[in-house]
């Protein structure tokens, strides 16, 4: 089973959740016709949970991380089979060149609205890029949000490579796992972002080895993961999300449990969700470039001193479908090609 379908689904659903969360920074600069407005903006009614929430897609992204990797790297890692150079080749082949390409076309926008004495509070000095420029801009080094803001969990993915890798290389698996979770834990108060992305990640790792130590049958498992699912959802105020509590199980029970299903399911049924796909692939272009397409939005309107009203349904269609359509032709035409470029000149033997 070379790709699980179903999660390649959730990945790019999630995607498209935090593009429709960001949808308010519409209404922070001087372009909208309306003051923002959580409640009328398009199609609320449907989107509640995302415009309330869309935020937590990000520690989904961190679980669904931990535990593919779990999954794909784990066991070979720890029988040095792969080397960490190839594994950080691999890495950085699929991280790199679209954070680089997004980098660089926010920096452009934010240099041109600088001339045209615009306000703007993200940092965008020397330091801050050299940071993006080498990933660890959410190491703890930054002083405030920097370029394209969404490329923060990038930067911490980046980290809990380096940290899954370590941990893998030793037989201590669950130990360490669980040593992880409780140091994320401990830090999430001094360095939230981090302690955010270490805590789900792990989670999500140790989610997948405790479905491989689970000796039971997969249409049990998945009945199992189901009712879970239901039971623990019922205890929460969706709409709500207010208490520690709340956010806790939600990511430490049923956002894992969903992973697991999903998997499970298309272990018995491979091809489901094969059509769809495309979600998975293009999830990481619309995370990165979502941002630069409300900049450029930005960008146009106020050189031509233009106003919106960012609550009509069709600007808000328009904005995911333009933000779908550069993604599509980013992935196809730029992500894949250079990653591939990348992985042949530097891992060919």
């Amino acid at each position: 089973m070379n790709r699980i379908y179903l999660l390649d689904i959730a990945r790019g659903i999630a995607a498209l959740a935090v593009a429709i969360f960001h949808y308010q920074l519409f209404y922070s600069y001087n372009i909208s016709l309306n003051a923002y407005n959580i409640e009328v903006q398009p199609f609320y009614n449907v989107l509640k949970i995302i415009y309330n929430h869309g935020w937590i897609a990000v520690q989904f992204f961190f679980l669904l991380s931990g535990f593919i990797f779990f999954k794909l790297y784990l066991q070979i890692v720890n029988e040095r089979k792969i080397s960490f150079y190839k594994f950080i080749v691999l890495r950085i082949s699929r991280l790199y060149p679209l954070h680089l390409l997004s980098l660089l076309l926010v920096f452009i926008i934010f240099l041109i609205l600088k001339f045209n004495n615009f306000y703007n509070p993200i940092y965008v000095d020397f330091k801050h890029l050299l940071l993006n420029l080498l990933l660890i801009h959410e190491w703890g080094f930054k002083s405030n949000a920097s370029f394209n803001e969404p490329s923060w969990s990038i930067s911490i993915e980046f980290l809990m490579y380096l940290i899954f890798f370590l941990i893998a290389l030793n037989k201590n698996i669950f130990l360490n796992t669980f040593i992880l979770i409780t140091f994320s834990s401990i830090i999430f108060f001094k360095f939230k972002l981090i302690g955010y992305g270490g805590f789900c990640f792990f989670i999500g790792g140790l989610s997948y080895l405790l479905n491989e130590k689970i000796k039971l049958k997969e249409n049990y498992k998945i009945l199992y993961l189901i009712v879970s699912i239901l039971l623990l959802t019922s205890f929460l105020k969706i709409n709500d999300l207010s208490s520690e509590i709340e956010k806790i199980i939600l990511l430490a029970f049923i956002f894992p449990a969903l992973i697991n299903c999903l998997f499970l399911i298309n272990k018995k049924l491979p091809h489901v969700g094969k059509k769809l796909s495309i979600l998975g692939d293009i999830s990481y272009s619309i995370y990165l470039l979502h941002f630069p397409v409300i900049l450029i939005t930005l960008l146009i309107l106020n050189f031509f001193n233009l106003k919106a009203d960012f609550n009509l349904p069709f600007i808000f269609i328009s904005y995911l479908t333009i933000t779908t359509i550069i993604s599509i032709f980013v992935y196809k035409f730029f992500e894949t090609p250079l990653k591939n470029k990348i992985r042949i000149k530097f891992l060919k033997k």
